[in-house]
């Protein structure tokens, strides 16, 4: 992650502590997501709050005060659970709206939930990695991980277009019930903006270092007869050379369209389109030929280490979406929803295989493309009723999805010559040839899924969650055109169980367990087995926890374990699926606002996993990529006597990491820091916000983790400046 912070020696201590001590769950001070409890009976939080239009039910939009009362918390897509408060949810969640995305100048989902300890980016925004989020200690798959309005969609090597959503959720754990197959690390769910109840235009200029200027413009509305129709366009430009000398050139479009048939039935539609290019730079740094004890020191991440000049990452990505949503009466709901994305990737890329604490490494050239089509259909009805005392909160639903996998029959990958990291790059050539302009399916899936769920709530207090998935899942994998598939077919059954006691209205005590199934890795290129899908993993999941939620301080504890299947590259270079794996962790989370706009922020996690029942040599190992502590401690200020101006600052501490699964190399602890200012302002009555932000302030040199045996070079030192224009 590329954040930035004061190098103190006391600082882990400090930011553990100030966890501990301000220990809570934290929304976005000033953009309408203050969390806070719904008011009324505790053990029906929701029945006070206004039934939103239909269509908009799975989608929260900004909330606003209402003669005087309390805003209420960001709604969070929970899958087969509905549309959920953090309040009413029990497991660990945390929603980064559209107003903090901008205020932190966010481009690339590493830095979206940058301020919680429990997650770590796996790689660098300009290469084709920059997606990959651990959660938990482990990463999110590609196939299931990740979701746009609730509904699945394949990322891998890409980055989807921040400035089109209004919200990206996370749902930390196990969701085997809620969403199907999918890493007990979580979900994150990307909300597509939603049109406008009145006209709005904004549109926004901004820089970042060392060259890549961007432009964006947002606007929305609603037309017709008594506004039947509504709608919102986002287009985004982006170019420039980056820090590490590559170029980066992006464009990308979205559209989200309403009609509100009757005064009931909405239908909503939903389109992405983004072409990005990255010509240049490399991609990441692999020790499987290292023979050190220990990595070298990390170089800068200004530096251009690219040693072949033909190099690029040419991704695009298509997503569209339609659905019906019928609020039947106040208390029902149906809806059913469709997507299709398609995203298409090829690439000529630089891997640096490390040989040496000198910093010598061989240039491997890696030449490849790829595709997916994902198909998905969902139909859910949400509903309440009581039976005598207990009163019932139930969805009901069904799901389809496919997903079609392409490659080409096999990667380039071979060395091309040798430099160092610490000298002047010699420029290397390759004189040969490669077609990689055939493709064949590599994978298919397709699973069928019935699902329900039911919050018995009970004695004033008191509520059970009972829910149950079952899934009909069936894959076939090829690792070469022509030969036999391998099959897979399994029809697991995933409950989730969870006790949850609120004894007021702003505080949640819940224990919980999920059960789940992800899809299993693919092999990276280096492996023996390399673009192999291995079979699905098993896992679950046990939680306990509690939430508060005030109206100046917040906090929150989640105390969890996870159990699963393991994946690694084994002493015969294969990537298997073999043993068990076990993660312990305990997260702490905080805010407190004080007056004059002073804000305090902070967030840990200690984590613990272990290799159980796999190869000798690996039984007891540490997990690879997992710091036994993270903390972030953040401050902003309004400033006194300069209406309109906010400063703040940032520290994140990252505890040092096992590198490998034979625990060989050890990743240094390191710390980072960050330091923004924003001024809004009013201009001829029209809204208009400067702002300013220094990630690694003190340019810490550093090695971030990506998978076992590879590593990626950290961010250095970088500006980001933005001018935002509201009519």
């Amino acid at each position: 992650m590329r954040i930035c912070f004061f190098r103190l020696r006391v600082l882990p201590a400090l930011l553990i502590g100030a966890g501990v001590l301000t220990a809570g769950h934290a929304y976005a001070a000033d953009n309408g997501t203050n969390s806070s409890a719904n008011n009324g009976n505790p053990a029906n939080p929701d029945t006070s709050a206004p039934t939103a239009k239909s269509g908009e039910v799975v989608h929260s939009l900004a909330t606003v005060t209402v003669q005087g009362t309390r805003q209420q918390a960001p709604k969070v897509s929970s899958g087969a659970l509905g549309t959920r408060s953090d309040l009413e949810t029990p497991f660990s969640t945390r929603v980064v709206a559209q107003q903090e995305l901008e205020d932190r100048q966010v481009k690339s989902l590493g830095k979206v939930f940058a301020e919680d300890a429990a997650v770590m980016s796996l790689g660098d925004t300009y290469s084709f990695n920059a997606y990959s989020i651990n959660v938990r200690g482990i990463p999110l798959d590609d196939y299931n991980g990740y979701k746009i309005n609730g509904l699945p969609f394949y990322m891998t090597t890409v980055e989807l277009p921040v400035e089109s959503f209004e919200s990206i959720q996370l749902l930390k754990g196990a969701s085997g019930f809620m969403y199907g197959f999918g890493a007990p690390g979580g979900i994150i769910n990307f909300v597509t903006k939603k049109p406008t109840d009145t006209f709005t235009f904004g549109a926004d200029v901004g820089y970042s270092s060392d060259g890549v200027f961007s432009e964006h413009i947002d606007t929305g509305g609603r037309f017709g007869p008594q506004s039947m129709f509504g709608y919102r366009f986002n287009i985004t430009h982006e170019q420039g050379d980056t820090y590490n000398g590559s170029h980066v050139l992006r464009n990308s479009e979205s559209l989200s369209l309403d009609a509100r048939l009757t005064n009931s039935l909405t239908w909503t539609f939903d389109g992405l389109y983004q072409s990005r290019k990255v010509d240049g730079g490399i991609q990441d740094v692999t020790l499987s030929d290292y023979t050190g004890t220990s990595v070298p020191r990390a170089p800068s991440g200004r530096t251009n280490l690219s040693a072949y000049g033909d190099t690029f990452f040419n991704s695009n990505v298509y997503f569209v979406s339609s659905g019906l949503h019928w609020q039947i009466d106040p208390v029902w709901k149906a809806s059913i929803d469709y997507s299709h994305s398609k995203d298409e990737r090829n690439y000529s890329g630089q891997w640096l295989d490390l040989l040496n604490p000198q910093g010598d490494f061989d240039t491997d050239l890696n030449r490849s493309r790829g595709s997916s089509i994902y198909d998905v259909v969902q139909a859910t009805l949400e509903g309440k009723f009581s039976t005598g005392p207990i009163d019932h909160q139930v969805v009901l639903g069904a799901s389809e999805q496919w997903l079609t996998k392409k490659t080409v029959p096999s990667s380039l990958y071979t060395d091309i010559g040798s430099n160092n990291l610490y000298d002047p790059i010699t420029e290397l050539t390759w004189n040969g040839t490669y077609d990689y302009s055939q493709q064949y399916n590599n994978f298919n899936s397709q699973q069928k899924s019935l699902f329900a769920s039911d919050t018995l709530s009970f004695l004033k207090y008191w509520s059970i969650l009972a829910g149950i998935r079952y899934t009909s899942y069936h894959q076939t994998s090829w690792n070469a055109p022509g030969t036999a598939g391998t099959s897979y077919t399994q029809t697991p059954v995933t409950p989730t169980l969870a006790l949850m006691f609120r004894p007021r209205s702003d505080l949640l005590f819940y224990a919980s367990y999920v059960e789940a199934l992800e899809d299993g890795g693919t092999a990276a290129e280096g492996y023996a087995n390399a673009n192999q899908v291995l079979d699905p993993l098993k896992s679950k999941q046990y939680e306990v926890g509690v939430k508060y939620d005030g109206r100046t301080v917040g906090a929150s504890a989640a105390l969890f374990r996870i159990e699963r299947g393991a994946e690694y590259g084994n002493a015969q270079n294969v990537y298997v699926s073999n043993g068990k794996e076990r993660i312990d962790g305990l997260e702490l989370d905080g805010h407190v606002n004080l007056p004059a706009g002073f804000r305090v922020a902070a967030s840990t996690a200690w984590e613990a996993g272990k290799y159980s029942e796999t190869e000798a040599d690996l039984v007891g190992n540490r997990i690879e990529g997992i710091p036994r502590w993270q903390a972030t401690l953040q401050v902003s200020d309004r400033i006194p006597g300069l209406n309109g101006v906010t400063a703040n600052a940032e520290a994140h501490y990252y505890g040092s990491m096992m590198a490998d699964a034979n625990n060989q190399y050890v990743l240094p602890s390191f710390t980072l820091f960050n330091a923004g200012l924003s001024y809004r302002t009013m201009i001829g009555g029209h809204g208009v916000t400067l702002r300013a932000e220094v990630d690694n302030i003190f340019n810490r040199h550093y090695w971030g983790f990506l998978q076992s045996d590879y590593i990626f070079i950290g961010a250095p030192r970088t500006l980001a400046i933005n001018a935002r224009f509201d009519l």
